[in-house]
């Protein structure tokens, strides 16, 4: 598995790639961001959020339109957040689909993604928090709430990571109390395209023995068993549940602090994706 994603990188063309493919695994779902320059994103495939009541108490609006979220041109979709007269605005996009690891088999979601450097001048990019990440499918199907939906942070940085990517998981214990404890960091050079993967793995018929792991550039950097979580309510949330990927760039909050007036905006403090895909085991 580690060496198939590894290759990752050397199968792209400098723009117009197709999904890469990886050995013992089929794609399930995608989308390469080819079109347009200044194209909106494909609507069959995502939907774009508009709103600006966020439950991070981040501050920016997302909008539903192209100054925010669209195709580069090239072969890329960028989210850009942008301030206008004080308020900030951002762009955040979740997949139509939703997928599950089947029983017996392993499925991997996939990224090929740039942010800047935050390490250079942290005070720029102060409260930009970009990310990609997927959330429990019975959150937006039948409301049930987070934590218990449960989520899974493949991708995410702030100015207070620096150059480090921190993964995680979020769910449900059987107190009903949020548990955020199982997390790995990985550093990575910001400013650079990256390959980042996250992998559900159910090959083995005892669920104790099942996992989940995270990948940069097709090298392992975090790995969580259901034995490490301990129950079995819990791993089935995590890990034999449906869940849809999200894409977007937050602004403020108390997870990564608000903006100040030197934060930039714009194509500097955009993320920018190659493409996306989710692999199923053939």
């Amino acid at each position: 598995m580690i060496s198939n994603l590894a290759v990752l990188g050397l199968l792209w063309a400098p723009a117009l790639a197709a999904i890469p493919a990886l050995s013992g695994y089929h794609v399930v779902w995608s989308d390469d961001f080819n079109g347009d320059h200044y194209a909106g994103i494909d609507h069959s495939k995502w939907v774009q959020i508009d709103r600006s009541n966020n439950p991070n108490g981040e501050v920016e609006t997302y909008t539903s339109g192209t100054n925010n979220v669209h195709l580069s041109g090239d072969g890329q979709l960028y989210i850009v957040p942008t301030k206008s007269n004080g308020k900030w605005y951002s762009g955040r996009i979740e997949s139509a689909t939703a997928q599950v690891c089947d029983e017996g088999g392993a499925m991997i979601f996939q990224s090929e993604l740039w942010i800047p450097d935050f390490t250079g001048n942290p005070a720029k990019f102060a409260g930009l928090w970009p990310a990609f990440w997927a959330k429990g499918n019975n959150y937006r199907s039948s409301g049930v709430p987070w934590p218990r939906c449960g989520e899974w942070d493949i991708f995410e940085v702030t100015d207070k990571m620096s150059n480090q990517n921190q993964g995680t998981l979020h769910f449900q214990d059987a107190n009903g109390n949020h548990n955020g404890a199982f997390n790995g960091r990985v550093t990575y050079q910001g400013g650079q395209y990256h390959t980042w993967a996250f992998k559900v793995d159910r090959r083995n018929s005892d669920w104790t023995q099942q996992s989940l792991t995270w990948y940069l550039d097709g090298n392992q950097f975090y790995r969580v068993t259901g034995s490490q979580i301990g129950a079995y309510q819990q791993w089935v949330q995590l890990a034999q549940s449906t869940y849809y990927m999200i894409l977007n760039v937050a602004v403020g909050g108390g997870y990564p602090g608000n903006p100040t007036d030197s934060t930039v905006s714009g194509y500097d403090a955009s993320m920018r994706v190659r493409y996306v895909a989710i692999y199923k085991t053939n």
